[in-house]
């Protein structure tokens, strides 16, 4: 149980932020007339990812589940930096 809560916890701020931010990357001029609403949006985003972590049926696969995601997100964030200059 501590282990899904921890996954949650520290594999869920990062990935939060991560995919807050290729939203905003996707927006039109970066985003930047929605930096607020997203910033307000990264809380509910974090606890719905810590609430999903509960979903999985150990601790050990809630940490390679959103720890992938994690290096996903970052990939993609990284890929369109390269890319695109973002």
């Amino acid at each position: 149980m501590i282990a899904r809560c921890l996954a949650g916890v520290l594999l869920g701020f990062p990935l939060a932020a991560a995919l807050l931010s290729l939203l905003l990357y996707a927006l039109p001029q970066h985003g930047a007339m929605y930096l607020v609403p997203v910033l307000i949006g990264f809380f509910p985003l974090w606890i719905a990812l810590m609430i999903g972590a509960y979903v999985f049926r150990s601790g050990r696969r809630a940490w390679l589940v959103l720890g992938g995601a994690n290096v996903v997100a970052f990939g993609a964030l990284w890929l369109g930096r390269q890319l695109g200059g973002g």
